[in-house]
């Protein structure tokens, strides 16, 4: 009996000698694929059956397993390298977000982080439904989960772009540390973007000579 292995044409051939793969056999071809196995008789002159060869599967196997292992690791290492890269931005933020332009503050929200009950300082930024917010005054609201930005005016201020590209939806100011400036952007309750042509802490409704469309 004769085994010839690696298939690689149809119809399988040896030098001067080649084989169709009867009816009965092709399942098996089908099934092992490149796994499989001529079993000839010993004259090599007959195709007697296809097998399965388990060494060469083995091997393939194990090299896939390893090959799987390898891009894993390679993708955690990918993941552990942009976290790391998240965060040290996010670092960078919180440390220079008090100096930054407003523009720039609204653009990179994203590295603010969320805002959740704890102990800020004055300058510290967090997010909060998408808006980034400045907080005013040291405080702790570990035990006041409604001193909040948009809720407690007194402690966190929106912060207004000024162009429209970084116009957030309006906020009513509460007072002198949150109002609009000249030139400060917001997107209005009928979606429309203004802009402030005079400091005022009072809505288009209230005070229309306050501001104007801003063009888009």
């Amino acid at each position: 009996m004769y085994i010839q292995e690696n298939l690689t044409t149809t119809p399988y051939e040896l030098p001067g000698i080649s084989w169709e793969v009867p009816a009965a056999l092709e399942g098996k071809l089908t099934q092992y694929g490149a796994f499989a196995k001529l079993v000839l008789n010993d004259g090599r002159t007959a195709l007697l059956d296809i097998v399965e060869d388990s060494g060469r599967r083995a091997a393939f196997e194990a090299q896939r397993a390893q090959e799987q292992a390898e891009q894993a690791a390679r993708a955690r290492a990918a993941a552990l390298e942009a976290q790391g890269v998240r965060a040290m931005a996010r670092t960078m933020f919180r440390a220079q977000a008090a100096s930054m332009p407003a523009d720039e503050v609204i653009r990179c929200r994203a590295l603010a982080g969320e805002w959740s009950p704890g102990t800020y300082q004055a300058g510290d930024v967090r997010a909060l439904g998408g808006v980034p917010y400045r907080c005013c005054q040291a405080h702790d609201s570990t035990g006041n989960p409604d001193w909040k930005p948009g809720a407690a005016s007194a402690l966190w201020a929106a912060y207004h772009g000024t162009s429209p590209e970084t116009a957030l939806p309006w906020e009513a100011p509460s007072g002198a540390h949150d109002l609009y400036k000249s030139g400060e952007c917001m997107v209005w309750t009928d979606g429309q973007i203004m802009r402030a042509v005079q400091d005022t802490a009072f809505s288009p409704g209230q005070a229309p000579d306050a501001w104007e469309v801003a063009a888009v």
